[in-house]
């Protein structure tokens, strides 16, 4: 079953605008630009993006490859994100106007520079292929993060073949 909320109180919000590129971001304090529960993740480098139930499930049944036998090697995953916005949908065939539609489907909001996938206790080879794979379905650029403590680590871009050393703690 995918993924959405029990209960919701409105059934469809207002078109909320998303972070413009000549605009500063002033929501960075609230996201989550660290690393809080894994060793690896993946981080949102482009604009805000909203992703639908579904890619938000598929993205769930994949990385769950990653933590096969977690109980023997305790690997863990985290999904930072949920699908919480309903996004809402015009019936084929209806005439302008009448109001809004109905709501069709759910989505997640990813806000720019935060990490909303996170591993622990996986190989750097294994965890790369992974998220490697994940940044190939999503849309946009990612970019790998490690947690290492007052250590140099590479990080990894996906969208283009540069690697440049970051300082995370």
């Amino acid at each position: 079953m995918l993924l959405r909320p029990r209960k919701n109180i409105y059934k469809s919000l207002h078109k909320k605008r998303l972070n413009r590129p000549f605009l500063p971001n002033k929501k960075l304090i609230y996201t989550n630009y660290r690393l809080i529960y894994g060793q690896v993740g993946l981080k949102n480098s482009n604009y805000t993006l909203l992703l639908h139930n579904k890619h938000v499930f598929k993205l769930k049944i994949f990385l769950k490859k990653s933590t096969r036998k977690s109980s023997i090697t305790n690997r863990q995953l985290w999904l930072n994100i949920f699908p919480q916005i309903p996004i809402t949908k015009k019936v084929i065939g209806s005439r302008m106007g009448k109001g809004k539609g109905k709501s069709s489907n759910w989505a997640a909001k990813v806000p720019s520079m935060s990490i909303f996938i996170e591993l622990k206790n996986l190989r750097y080879g294994r965890a790369k292929y992974f998220m490697e794979q994940v940044s190939y379905k999503l849309p946009g650029k990612h970019t790998l993060c490690f947690r290492f403590q007052n250590v140099y680590v590479p990080v990894i871009s996906f969208s283009g073949k540069k690697i440049m050393y970051d300082k995370l703690y």
